[in-house]
């Protein structure tokens, strides 16, 4: 019985992930009891006994008899945590397939057609079309399951290009103007440096 109950004590303190060393300062023995028990040389007495099948989350008779201690639940905690942040759900379920689904691309270039046959703008008006990039930027930043997430998804590079044009075709500021980038690089760089994941 010793001998089958040392390999099953080894299989455990493996599949725990804890070494002889380990094992033995968390029960407050020596690395050679552990050792010990392990060959079948000595038998813990049964407080100890206790304490493994603590440590390990197996029943006293899974650890000495014959029941099957194959599956630890000591790590079952740990991988439950595991799975709950990684499924942990976007902050806006749902959104992003709403703004996918809906035809934005179509629209504006509905509308520019529309304002340039009836008014005759097509310039400046095709500035209508940088607003897709920024629409589509904005729809997968909804999938953020985090605030940085969705302060990252925050379409900033495209609007400060958008002003920058805007800016640069109606008022020649062309010379000032390219500050905008800068801005939305220092944008980007706080979210990234200063947001905590929440």
């Amino acid at each position: 019985m010793s001998i089958q109950l040392g390999i099953k004590l080894a299989d455990l303190r493996k599949r725990n992930g804890y070494s002889q060393e380990a094992l033995a300062e968390k029960m407050g023995v020596s690395r050679q009891a552990v050792s010990k028990w392990e060959r079948g040389d000595s038998t813990p007495d049964t407080d100890t006994l206790i304490e493994l099948a603590r440590l390990y989350s197996v029943s006293l008779d899974a650890l000495v008899g014959n029941e099957s201690a194959e599956t630890p639940k000591a790590a079952e905690p740990e991988n439950k945590a595991k799975k709950q942040k990684e499924k942990k759900p976007s902050l806006y379920p749902g959104l992003t397939k709403k703004l996918l689904l809906f035809p934005f691309p179509i629209i504006i270039a509905a509308l520019y057609i529309f304002l340039g046959f009836t008014i005759h703008l097509w310039h400046p008006t095709w500035l209508i079309f940088l607003t897709i990039p920024a629409y589509y930027h904005f729809a997968i930043g909804a999938l953020a399951r985090t605030k940085k997430g969705l302060l990252l998804g925050i379409p900033v590079i495209e609007g400060a290009l958008f002003v920058f044009l805007v800016l640069g075709l109606f008022l020649n500021a062309w010379k000032w103007a390219w500050i905008l980038f800068i801005v939305a690089l220092c944008y980007y760089w706080w979210v990234l440096v200063s947001v905590k994941k929440q």
